[in-house]
């Protein structure tokens, strides 16, 4: 009988750890989005009004100010999702998105790059039958910080999966950072071509589509 209980545990513990993760290869486009899907991610400079802009988000013992750098729209393949539950930056952005585009959203690409998230990174290799190389990749697949405008999007966020098509919309932005006695400043990336620190894109997004619904 404990073998029993100790075997239904370890698969109830399997099976919470990939709760993220779909069964299934969904190519059902998203309706009312404004973009090509799997286009290169459209990065548009500030109008006069988005200028001026400052979002603010509370939380317990902190709070963040952010600051627009560009408006910011990107449809593509969810190729790992990974939530943060400790850390001085997961309280405005709790879940790291790694999206492919461009070639990468197809099912026999996917199945050959390997992407992995862990401590606000992601990290990917190819296998031998990859039709596009290191550097076409690094074009095409980005980590994003995700900050939600609202709960709503939030909850959006929740229910991503792996190999979902997601469409978002919203700003890169630069952040200032309070929590506690802590302080923190930083910036998304702005560029396509850079790597390693300071690469991955941070995101307030104000509006998330996807096969679950649009949240805005």
């Amino acid at each position: 009988m404990r073998n029993i209980i100790i075997l239904f545990l370890i698969i109830f513990l399997f099976h919470s750890c990939n709760s993220d993760n779909n069964d299934y290869f969904d190519n059902t486009p998203l309706k009312n989005v404004s973009m090509k899907p799997f286009s290169v991610p459209i990065q548009k400079e500030l109008t006069p009004k988005e200028k001026k802009l400052e979002f603010i988000k509370k939380f317990p013992n902190g709070e963040i100010k952010m600051k627009p750098l560009y408006s910011y729209k990107i449809y593509a393949r969810i190729y790992s999702k990974r939530f943060y539950r400790v850390g001085m930056d997961a309280n405005p952005a709790p879940y790291d998105l790694a999206l492919g585009w461009d070639g990468l959203e197809k099912e026999e690409v996917f199945n050959t790059i390997k992407a992995r998230q862990s401590f606000r990174w992601v990290r990917w290799r190819l296998k031998h039958d990859c039709i596009y190389s290191v550097d076409e990749v690094y074009l095409r697949l980005a980590n994003n910080h995700i900050v939600p405008a609202n709960e709503n999007i939030l909850k959006g966020l929740q229910k991503l999966k792996k190999k979902d098509i997601v469409y978002i919309e919203g700003y890169l932005i630069s952040y200032v950072m309070k929590n506690g006695n802590k302080t923190a400043s930083g910036a998304s990336s702005t560029s396509r071509t850079d790597r390693l620190a300071n690469s991955c894109e941070v995101i307030y997004a104000t509006r998330l589509v996807s096969r679950y619904g649009d949240y805005k």
